[in-house]
């Protein structure tokens, strides 16, 4: 073997190594190879940020050579060096630190790094990266369905698995995603569970004096989700023009601070025409703020929300979740969520013949998609009212018999 021999032959002697380490630390992105005898294998060093290094191996000099100089090429291009170490639980890390905490919304930040921690590490952490194929995806999804997860969390996993993993595909790291070639479990849609018209009335009823009195109404007559209406500041509202302008959401997160961002797309920045009973409702609303900012004898913030808590500041979404339950036990009404009432405007307005675009536009659906999960409910609703019309509807009508005809 005269090639291997050659490349022992150019092995650096202890003298020349400790020469060399004299000479200096080597710059960013620069490297060196040797041979390591505890390996029995070429070795190469790089450099990278932070006075970190990483070695690459390999049989022969030459091998080594090739991927030292393909690392220095991916370092000067500000690409990660692919280890062969690596595994899918360090990449995951890294990439959760240094690719989406930055660039992500910190909602996706926490239901990523929620999937990563609970589901991907403790299943195919271990794996390495480069050898993680649509066999350990399977196994991914087998191990969470055996254990009863929802299919809203196997979705969950899959997304950041495949985010990840299209990331590193990029970055070289490696071949190819696997996630997309393993079939995702099969999943029911989740119908969407609105208050019907005698329940959101029978509701408002209940909550007629409570301080969340104008806020579920408001909702139920816009559609707007909970961050949307807690973040509604009155330079958003034009009562003379009867409209509200979405333009940033509370976002209400566990542990960590709340803070206000703008929608999540596009589409979520819109205008809201409103019906009269949410004109009267903000004006309502307004009248209570002033109120209670005379009553706070000074401690009153000036954020100007339309639906702050008694001191001017932002609402905790907990908090109207458990009096909006309080207030539908006390009218002996199923539970519902806060969501439920934008669910319900949805449904209103499909059953008044609005036309889904319209609906799309009013509600800040993303796709057309989305606004026609609610068609069926429209239908059980409509199939509700006819039966309600017969009910009234008694008389039965002539019928021409034989003899009438002669």
């Amino acid at each position: 073997m005269p090639d291997e021999r050659a490349d022992k032959a150019e092995t650096p002697s202890a003298t020349t190594t400790r020469a060399g380490a004299r000479r200096g630390r080597r710059g960013h992105g620069e490297g060196s190879i040797y041979y390591q005898e505890s390996r029995q294998c070429w070795a190469a060093s790089v450099s990278l940020e932070g006075g970190k290094r990483r070695v690459l191996y390999g049989k022969t000099r030459k091998e080594v050579a090739a991927k030292l100089a393909a690392a220095i090429r991916d370092v000067q291009q500000g690409l990660p060096i692919p280890g062969q170490r690596l595994t899918t639980g360090q990449f995951l890390s890294e990439w959760l630190q240094d690719t989406v905490k930055p660039t992500r919304r910190a909602g996706t930040h926490l239901r990523y790094g929620t999937a990563i921690r609970l589901y991907i590490t403790p299943i195919v952490g271990n794996v390495p990266l480069a050898k993680l194929g649509p066999q350990h995806v399977q196994r991914l999804q087998k191990e969470m369905s055996a254990k009863g997860l929802s299919p809203a969390t196997l979705a969950l996993v899959r997304a950041t698995l495949s985010a990840a993993l299209t990331q590193s595909t990029k970055w070289g790291l490696t071949v190819r995603n696997p996630v997309p070639l393993v079939d995702a479990p099969r999943r029911t849609a989740k119908e969407p569970s609105p208050l019907t018209p005698e329940q959101a009335r029978r509701l408002m009823d209940a909550s007629r004096g409570h301080e969340f009195e104008h806020l579920f109404a408001v909702m139920l007559a816009t559609g707007l989700r909970i961050g949307e209406a807690l973040g509604l500041r009155w330079e958003d509202v034009d009562l003379e023009r009867h409209q509200l302008r979405v333009r940033q959401q509370l976002v209400d997160l566990p542990g960590r601070e709340r803070e206000f961002t703008e929608p999540k797309s596009l589409h979520g920045r819109r205008t809201v025409p409103l019906i009269p009973s949410a004109v009267a409702s903000l004006r309502a609303q307004h009248a209570r703020l002033l109120e209670a900012r005379l009553q706070s004898l000074g401690a009153w913030q000036k954020n100007d929300l339309v639906f702050p808590d008694e001191t001017g500041r932002p609402l905790v979404s907990r908090r109207v979740a458990r009096c909006l339950e309080q207030l539908l036990s006390a009218a002996d009404l199923p539970r519902f969520t806060p969501h439920s009432l934008r669910h319900s405007t949805a449904t209103y307005l499909l059953a008044a013949g609005v036309p889904d675009r319209v609906v799309m536009e009013i509600l800040g659906h993303s796709s057309i998609t989305m606004t026609s999960r609610y068609e069926h409910v429209m239908s059980s609703m409509l199939s509700d009212a006819a039966e309600r019309l017969a009910g009234w509807l008694t008389f039965a009508p002539h019928v021409n018999s034989v003899s009438d005809n002669r």
